[in-house]
């Protein structure tokens, strides 16, 4: 019997952008055949913790998290201006295409309540991960036509009944790098809780039960896409000796079916380059043979790189989760990441599809 979830109820949303105007605009390029194809347009990297509510604080916790949120993300987006950005189709270039520039249009932040307890959620979570967790997460799909008014990342604090909330973090995979190569979400954390504890008997400016007489009235128009349903774990891989990026032995290894989704992150440079990193999305059949592939037996599973254990803005629940939506009909996202030593280690991201 399939498990009844019930639907978040959205009470507020918000635009947040960096406190300071970004001076120097980057822009990513984007280098793709068929962008709504491989999906470019859907595809998340999501992730979501867990915090309790304390004895004695009532169950106004997630609202008074939310509200310092607004201005902690504010700040921490002065660092990574890109996560504010906005996905355009190229006009400076003779060659078609799309571009993510940094132009402070902000990312969306929503405030929601769930009709029911954290333990109770959590025992969803057990039986129906995907649909319970969905609730968790707020993403609407960029828009084909129009890209550069939708937001590349959102934020969702969700408040139980009786105590307890979760923040969860849904971004577009195009950004998804700056989240799990940079120490971004680590800074945001500090910043977020320095401002909790240096102001633990004010309420912050943005506390939307402050701000909202009605709160019955939700937003049930305001609905989220189907993308975040649609998910695949995270798997992190290290390959010792392997200098070339191969999502075949990746797939043959991991048994996959349907085709690999290449996603390959390009430092910027050259006479015609912009300087900064680019993005180029490749489609390969799984049991595709690459040639110059060294790595052997070197490839290896690892913890490491995927998400930091000690990311926390509260007193936090060891229950998390971090996941790529919509990798449907035997997909598998393979992202390699950039670390210190990247000639002599090659680290690669992979979600794998629901089996």
């Amino acid at each position: 019997m399939e498990t009844k979830i019930p639907k978040s109820m959205i009470a507020g949303v918000q635009s947040v952008m960096p406190v300071e105007v970004t001076r120097h605009r980057e822009i990513r390029s984007i280098s793709v055949v068929d962008p709504v194809g491989v999906g470019i347009f859907r595809r998340t990297l999501n992730i979501v913790t867990y915090y309790k509510e304390a004895c004695d604080s009532g169950d106004e916790r997630g609202w008074f998290a939310a509200g310092w949120i607004k201005e902690s993300l504010g700040r921490a987006l002065t660092e990574q201006p890109m996560l504010s950005g906005r996905l355009r189709r190229r006009t400076t270039s003779a060659e078609a295409g799309l571009e993510l520039v940094a132009n402070d249009s902000g990312i969306r932040m929503v405030e929601a309540k769930f009709p029911a307890s954290l333990p109770d959620f959590l025992e969803m979570v057990k039986r129906d991960k995907s649909r319970a967790e969905a609730e968790t997460v707020f993403w609407k799909d960029i828009d084909e036509n129009e890209p550069q008014y939708s937001p590349l990342f959102y934020v969702q604090v969700t408040n139980f009944e009786s105590g307890g909330y979760s923040i969860g973090i849904s971004c577009s995979i195009l950004i998804a790098d700056l989240l799990l190569e940079t120490d971004f979400l680590t800074k945001w954390a500090q910043i977020q809780t320095s401002l909790a504890h240096s102001q633990t008997t004010i309420k912050p400016i943005f506390h939307l039960p402050s701000l909202k007489q009605d709160f019955g009235n939700f937003l049930i128009e305001f609905s989220r896409s189907a993308s975040v349903l649609d998910r695949g774990e995270l798997v992190a891989f290290q390959a010792k000796t392997c200098l070339k990026i191969s999502p075949a032995c990746i797939g043959i290894r991991k048994k996959t079916r349907g085709d690999v989704f290449l996603f390959i992150k390009e430092k910027g440079g050259g006479e015609n380059s912009t300087g900064c990193d680019g993005m180029k999305v490749q489609i390969h059949s799984s049991d595709e043979v690459i040639n110059g592939c060294d790595c052997g037996s070197d490839l290896e599973e690892t913890n490491d790189g995927v998400l930091d254990k000690s990311l926390t803005f509260g007193e936090r629940l060891e229950v998390t989760s971090c996941w790529v939506g919509c990798v449907s009909k035997g997909v598998v996202f393979v992202f390699p990441s950039i670390f210190e030593d990247a000639k002599s280690l090659a680290k690669f991201i992979v979600a794998l599809p629901k089996e």
